[in-house]
């Protein structure tokens, strides 16, 4: 077991310099978000860990994809099952292999979560290209946005202009990967019309992980008395190879390989989504909101899960989401600054058909809730809100119905160059149809998942330089993990979380930028039959050291050193196999914009790190008469050194 060697890395990393500005800076334009709160706030309004990812730091980044995009943030862990971007799952504030049903993706406030299925939000439904900004709300948040908000939210927002314009992407790297994009956006009086369309392939870093994507969206939108409307459609096909896990022996023989009872799995996904909306304008103070989406999936797909052979399955999902708000930012604030009454509803249908059977739900989520701002002085704040939630679930003809109401309380403090906050708010997480169906016990089924998360930070601002601290704790009862060892799915009595993340970001000159984060997270299971152990597959460190050099207006050269610890396989809550590998990945890339283009070099794991960011424990079972389990782990290895050239130009 080799252990992370941060004494070593931290030196190299400082001299290496490396940027991407998270925390925004002094003297630069003023950062409006709207994540936090729900209603647009300048970024240093925000009561807590928030951090903003702008157009330019995105476009100079020549990331191919948002999980590549935001594995150099703090407080963020990145795995990806390909290294291309297509599998990859984001994780705030330590859930390892439940992380995609317990941190929240946006897409301009749209639910990108799957409820009802445990399938993680496809990151391949947005062009990084039609990204305008990306707001990371770090913690709970589960007053505003509800349902799997217990980790954190990822609000991804897309560009939008009411100016003619057009964009062509041409980009291409290792393992014969090719994408092409284009978009326009057309202007007809107080009408638009952006479209956009994507095509990639890729033969991927493993054998036996050919992966093609297409995809076609169109929104029309219209602004006129206050009254902005809209309507969008998008449709999606993707198409995957998926190469399986390897044990110790087979990784050490051949890192690359993808065994022959591998030789059939595949994910074929094709994705069709409707969104219609507006947004009124009643007066200076007051403003409603409506939006509908109707997103249907349909996926085949065979997975092998040895010694079991896969067998052709079938996946198909349903989903309508509407949610309507009404908002108050009074002229006079006086002491209640603002508030905002919303309500949500979330119904899928969802079936699964495969040789087992078929899974199927009927889920309906439905909430309430409110939040206000108040102010105490000229620079104080205190946020407070309620929510309501009432899900209804049948499956199988047995209803697995609940209803639960949660909190939230704020507050924040600034002074000239220091900014202090402290927040609570209570969290909730439904349980899935696998979730439900597959758990072992006298019947079936599983609780809603349930917590708390409290933390408190100081953000330090003078001229360009910012350091931020922020320490968290979250307690969850009856968290919802898989057991690998008994194939169920199951409620862990409790579990804690405590955090530390440490954030410095300055800008020395108009040409040098560095960046500087640390995050410390202690997840352990904290009562029950795995009572002390540790969570799978959370780093309890995380070190993160980027900068850049602008040698002129247009030239960028910036590198990345992410260093991550040794983790806990998924599924080994027993903690009985050694741990998954630390590992230190090294990134460098180099821009160019030139008038309208924009050139770029990306070159990931620059040092050539033979690494794993995903390890699983693997259960064997031996022959009769015993047929005594074995576990060992597995492995999903990550690619060597890679690159990826990419060219833009704008009309």
């Amino acid at each position: 077991m080799s252990r992370i060697l941060f004494p070593a890395v931290v030196p190299a990393a400082i001299f290496l310099l490396i940027s991407a500005p998270a925390l925004a800076q002094d003297g630069g334009p003023l950062v409006i978000v709207v994540t936090p709160s729900g209603i647009e706030q300048s970024v240093d309004e925000a009561n807590t860990t928030l951090t903003v990812i702008d157009q330019k730091t995105i476009e100079e980044s020549n990331a191919r994809s948002v999980a590549e995009l935001l594995r150099g943030q703090a407080g963020v862990h990145v795995t990806d099952f390909f290294g291309d971007g297509s599998q990859a799952t984001i994780d705030l504030r330590g859930f390892g292999p439940t992380s995609s049903s317990n941190t929240l993706v946006l897409v301009d406030g749209r639910r990108l979560n799957n409820s009802a299925d445990t399938a993680a939000p496809d990151l391949s439904l947005i062009d990084i290209d039609d990204i305008a900004q990306i707001e990371i709300l770090q913690g709970s948040s589960g007053v505003l946005y509800g349902n799997q908000a217990v980790g954190g939210v990822v609000n991804i927002i897309r560009k939008k202009s009411f100016e003619d314009s057009a964009r062509i992407s041409v980009s291409g790297g290792s393992y014969g990967a090719r994408r092409l994009s284009a978009s326009g956006n057309k202007v007809f009086g107080r009408n638009r019309v952006t479209a956009s369309a994507a095509d990639w392939s890729s033969d991927n870093y493993r054998d036996h992980n050919e992966a093609e994507n297409q995809r076609l969206s169109l929104r029309a939108e219209r602004i006129d008395n206050g009254l902005t409307s809209y309507i969008e459609a998008e449709t999606i096909d993707d198409k995957i190879d998926t190469p399986g896990a390897l044990l110790a022996a087979e990784l050490d023989d051949d890192r690359r390989q993808s065994l022959a009872f591998y030789a059939n799995d595949y994910f074929a996904t094709e994705t069709r989504m409707l969104r219609v909306g507006m947004s009124k304008v009643l007066d200076d103070a007051r403003t409603l909101s409506f939006d509908f989406t109707n997103r249907d999936t349909e996926r085949e797909f065979i997975q092998t899960f040895r010694p079991f052979p896969g067998s052709s399955t079938t996946q198909e999902r349903d989903n309508k989401q509407l949610s309507a708000s009404y908002q108050v930012v009074p002229v006079d604030s006086g002491i209640l600054t603002s508030y905002l009454v919303g309500i949500s509803r979330d119904e899928t249908d969802y079936e699964l058909v495969s040789i087992f059977g078929p899974q199927a739900i009927d889920q309906l989520i439905q909430d309430v809730y409110l939040s206000t701002h108040w102010s105490t002085g000229a620079r104080g704040q205190i946020d407070a809100g309620v929510r309501y939630s009432d899900q209804q679930a049948e499956i199988a003809d047995d209803d697995f119905d609940d209803s639960i109401t949660v909190f939230s309380l704020g507050y924040s403090h600034s002074f000239e160059q220091v900014k202090l906050f402290a927040r609570a708010d209570q969290n909730f997480r439904y349980p899935t149809v696998e979730e439900h169906t597959s758990a072992v016990g006298p019947e079936p089924g599983l609780e809603t998942q349930q917590g708390v998360s409290v933390e408190i930070g100081l953000e330090y601002r003078m001229a360009q330089n910012r350091i931020r601290g922020t320490f968290y704790r979250i307690d969850l009862e009856n968290e919802i993990a898989f057991d690998s060892t008994g194939f169920n799915n199951l409620n862990l009595d409790q579990t804690r979380r405590n955090g530390l993340i440490l954030e410095g970001a300055r800008q020395w000159s108009r040409a040098i930028e560095t960046r500087l984060s640390f995050t410390l997270l202690d997840a352990e299971i904290t009562d029950g039959d795995f009572d002390g152990n540790q969570l799978p597959l959370v780093p309890e460190r995380t070190l993160r050291l980027d900068g850049s050099y602008r040698l002129n207006p247009g030239l960028l050269f910036s590198m990345e050193i992410i260093a991550v610890d040794d983790q806990v396989f998924g599924g080994d809550f027993a903690n009985e196999l050694e741990t998954l590998d630390a590992y230190e990945v090294v990134n460098a890339q180099v821009s160019y914009d030139y008038k309208n283009w924009v050139l770029g070099l990306r070159v990931n794991n620059l040092l050539d790190e033979q690494y794993s960011e995903i390890g699983n424990q693997f259960t064997s079972f031996g022959g009769p008469p015993a047929f005594a389990a074995v576990n060992e782990p597995s492995f999903f290895p990550s690619p060597e050194r890679n690159f990826w050239l990419s060219a833009k130009v704008n009309f």
